[in-house]
């Protein structure tokens, strides 16, 4: 464990992992009590990368100067300890992280959900749980008390549902304030998303909102939307991870809301059959029906990114050639070239990279070839 600056200044305390499993936890818990019990009023950040019984029972005191607050795990041992193992370790229990912080203004946790002593929730800028699921009391009355100051949010594991339905969520804890409104809201990361109707994006206002990344399990069918999206007029920068297919028009749904963004990445993971080639681009490439919005959905595109999605050359040139001269980059998967001729691979790279830059070929264009 380390502490560091000196004198009268406020204290930033690092706790490293722990190669010994028992001996090094019995000492981080002698040694983390310790500098609490003497400092509490200076600390100002604490990083751990695993919590106990004891580091929450120790962490429990009064921190009225602590603004952040991480605990990740970042090697097997520490997971171990925060009991995410199949084997099973005497003493140790799963722990959440108590807390009595009221000028946090920073908090991460991978593992573990956090308790405010007395429901003092604090007002954070940065929130990160990978822990979540969308319907716990503490994230509400997170959310609630942030919810004029929250200016980054990441939530969800992406091998887990979180469903953020906020219909019921505000009487799971007394005294939660309703969130409605993020007005200072930049950058939205979630994964692993299961609802069917865009209730992410739909529990509360994010006018604010410039970037927007998800790994999501499945995109929410159009078919199943009961009501339009929220159209995100500042949003400039917008990241899509699908794990299952999907429909071409449930794309086109959801660009319809993003009309400004510049810098759009699109990764389908789970591949596409040959039928399909290309079709994570097709939204791209239609016309649409609402004048205000110009020729072309997202006209503003100056960037974009597919992964794992072969796309053939006459779509790649006709995607360039529709977007020129505001489309400044693309980056496609190289990989998925690989048993394409190489002349035709040539061809279009040289064609395409005369107009924008063109990046990710990787394996798939060799000039050794």
């Amino acid at each position: 464990m380390y502490a560091t600056r000196a004198g009268r200044l406020a204290l930033d305390v690092i706790v490293t992992s722990a190669p010994k499993l028992l001996l090094s936890t019995n000492n981080c818990e002698i040694a983390l009590e310790q500098v609490l019990h003497k400092h509490s009023r200076r600390l100002r950040s604490i990083i751990l990368p695993f919590s106990t019984p004891k580091i929450s029972e120790t962490l429990h005191a009064p921190l009225p100067n602590l603004v952040s607050f991480i605990c990740i795990p970042t090697t097997h041992s520490d997971e171990l300890i925060s009991g995410d193992s199949e084997f099973d370790l005497p003493n140790f229990d799963p722990c959440d992280v108590a807390l009595d912080t009221p000028k946090l203004q920073t908090l991460i946790l991978h593992k573990h959900a956090p308790l405010f002593v007395g429901d003092s929730w604090p007002s954070l800028r940065s929130l990160e749980s990978l822990c979540c699921f969308g319907q716990e009391g503490w994230l509400w009355g997170l959310l609630g008390a942030s919810q004029h100051t929250l200016e980054d949010l990441v939530l969800g594991d992406a091998l887990k549902p979180l469903e953020m339905w906020a219909g019921q969520s505000f009487t799971l804890v007394e005294g939660v304030i309703p969130c409605t409104s993020f007005p200072n809201l930049t950058s939205l990361e979630f994964n692993g998303a299961g609802d069917l109707h865009w209730d992410m994006l739909h529990f509360a206002e994010m006018r604010a909102l410039i970037s927007l990344t998800m790994f999501l399990a499945f995109l929410p069918p159009y078919t199943y939307q009961e009501r339009p999206l929220p159209t995100l007029e500042r949003l400039q920068y917008l990241s899509l991870t699908t794990v299952f297919p999907y429909d071409d028009v449930d794309l086109h749904h959801l660009l319809q809301a993003t009309p400004h963004i510049t810098s759009l990445t699109l990764d389908a993971q789970y591949g596409a059959a040959d039928e399909d080639e290309g079709h994570t681009i097709d939204p791209l490439l239609l016309a649409t029906q609402t004048p205000s919005m110009g020729p072309l959905f997202c006209p503003e595109l100056e960037e974009i990114t597919i992964l794992a999605d072969f796309t053939p050359p006459a779509k790649l040139k006709e995607l360039v050639d529709l977007r020129l001269p505001r489309l400044r980059k693309v980056e496609i998967d190289g990989s998925m070239w690989k048993h394409e001729p190489y002349l035709e691979k040539r061809a279009v790279f040289e064609w395409v990279n005369a107009r924008a830059e063109l990046s990710g070929f990787g394996e798939g264009w060799d000039k050794s070839e």
